[in-house]
């Protein structure tokens, strides 16, 4: 029933218009109906009866009479404080989010057909992101030219985020400004400035949208994990505690990621069915096994592949769990089943960096380095302040080692650590892209720095882990490493971590 109202909410505009034009044509003929047997009897039978009033006419006028009427009710009930929305967001636990139409500021009347279409296009954009609920055009576009309160929206609307800004043409250049606001608080959570030459009509405002889009998913999605974290564990709904494994997932090492598969399991035991919940801690469980952060991989591995085929049967065409099970499968040496698998994620959601940038993961693994960079590309133009760039910028130097692009690995690896150093894959490539501008000396303490944040890490632990997600076992890496691997680093610590 919930996609059923989804769909209708989606598609609430062309719906009501349908539904309005079969309900004034079925009253017509119900006029014309009245109007015949009230006609005097001889000159009825003096005039031949119309065949659209026959009896048969009359049952499948009323038959479409009667569904147009349900279908308006069932729009006007959706549309009539979108309660439909908040009843769904309080079932889930998921933020509902309405976007506001943009204000046109700049005294050019001709410019509101613009604000229009960049916050048509940020709700379209919104609504394929499955980890919150967007409210239809036609609910939140009734506040237009209304100097609103955003804790009165938030209210009549059930949503804990709005979004309100304003367009403004300045000589040959547009401004564009955006504000993510909570609505219970007033509290603007995330504001931007968008300032860019209006030649370009069409692309600008393609980049424009793609760019709050983003920016909103984005920060929608912190703002929900921070509002989980403020929450004690217990008082969590299923929601709240994917919200919060996905802060524990965010740096990533043994012990956050440890965490986050006992807050997916706790998820789980509040909700079996959550499909997302069962994706993300089968992810999860596949990445600490190519970590090496399990003892006993084999059986880890089959919960994981367990859990993320479950999730993929209760939901096919949600691109969050379409990633994880490509995440699991690229990082398990799965690498064109998960090429299929993230592709169809980033054509459901076309501005899922993660996805994106996983997408090139797997194209590296698969030995198809010139392809992959186009991926990571993409998604470090879309997200750029993403709290993940650790991992896209490491992810892409991968296929930058392969191709012996070493000086520009090295600069994707400073940036990763800029983001994160706390990543042992980010120090190896390091030490691989050192090694080779044959800087020996730096690239044996990156090797060093690597078994600083992980324990574990020796030579024959980087071959455990490479043998499962390099198609070539890593051995572009190892040509470069294994000559000057460190003594002291060629087994791992006996300081197992707990």
């Amino acid at each position: 029933m919930s996609n059923l109202l989804d769909w209708l909410a989606a598609h609430e505009s062309a719906l009501s218009a349908v539904a309005a034009i079969i309900a004034i044509g079925a009253g017509l003929g119900v006029a014309a109906r009245l109007m015949w047997t009230r006609m005097p009897s001889q000159v009825m039978s003096k005039i031949k009866r119309p065949a659209f009033l026959s009896d048969w006419h009359n049952i499948a006028l009323i038959c479409v009479t009667s569904f147009a009427l349900a279908l308006l009710f069932i729009l006007t009930l959706d549309k009539s404080g979108s309660n439909t929305n908040s009843a769904l967001s309080d079932i889930s636990g998921k933020p509902s989010v309405a976007v506001l139409p943009l204000t046109n500021i700049s005294g050019d009347p001709e410019q509101e057909y613009l604000a229009d279409g960049i916050a048509e296009d940020v709700i379209t954009l919104l609504s394929r992101n499955p980890r919150f609920f967007v409210i239809a055009r036609n609910s939140s576009f009734t506040y237009r030219d209304q100097a609103v309160d955003i804790r009165r929206v938030g209210e009549e609307l059930g949503v804990r985020y709005v979004v309100e800004g304003s367009v403004r043409k300045i000589g040959e250049r547009l401004r564009v400004t955006v504000q993510l606001i909570e609505a219970a608080s007033g509290q603007h959570v995330w504001a931007e400035n968008y300032d860019r030459p209006f030649a370009e009509i069409f692309s600008l405002q393609d980049e424009i949208t793609d760019g709050i889009a983003v920016a909103l998913g984005d920060q929608i999605f912190r703002a929900e994990i921070a509002r989980a974290s403020s929450i004690s564990t217990d008082n969590l709904d299923a929601w709240g505690l994917v919200m919060r494994a996905s802060q524990s997932l965010i740096n990533w090492n043994n012990e956050s990621s440890a965490q986050a598969v006992e807050l997916f399991r706790s998820a789980l035991e509040l909700d079996p069915d959550y499909a997302l919940a069962s994706a993300e801690l089968g992810r999860t469980l596949c990445w600490r096994v190519v970590n090496v952060l399990v003892d006993n991989p084999d059986e880890v591995l089959v919960e994981a592949y367990k859990l993320v085929e479950q999730a993929l049967q209760k939901a096919p065409n949600d691109p969050l769990v379409l990633f994880d099970v490509g995440a699991c499968y690229v990082s398990t040496g799965r690498p064109a089943a998960a090429v299929r698998l993230l592709k169809k994620a980033v054509a459901k959601q076309p501005n899922y960096d993660m996805a994106l940038a996983l997408l090139g993961v797997a194209y590296a693994f698969n030995e198809q380095s010139e392809q992959a960079l186009s991926h990571f590309n993409r998604a470090l133009k879309l997200a750029p302040q993403s709290p993940h760039i650790y991992l896209y910028e490491s992810w892409r130097s991968i296929p930058l080692l392969e191709l012996g692009l070493y000086t520009e690995a090295e600069q994707a690896l400073h940036n990763a650590l800029e983001s994160y150093d706390g990543w042992w894959w980010t120090w190896l490539d390091m030490a691989a892209a050192r090694a080779g501008q044959c800087d020996i000396e730096e690239a044996r303490q990156n090797l060093y720095n690597a078994r600083e944040k992980e324990p574990l890490f020796s030579l024959s632990f980087y071959k455990s882990a490479a043998a499962i997600v390099y198609k070539n076992k890593g051995k572009n890496v190892l040509a470069l490493l294994e000559p000057i691997w460190p003594e002291d680093l060629l087994i791992a610590n006996e300081n197992r971590l707990e």
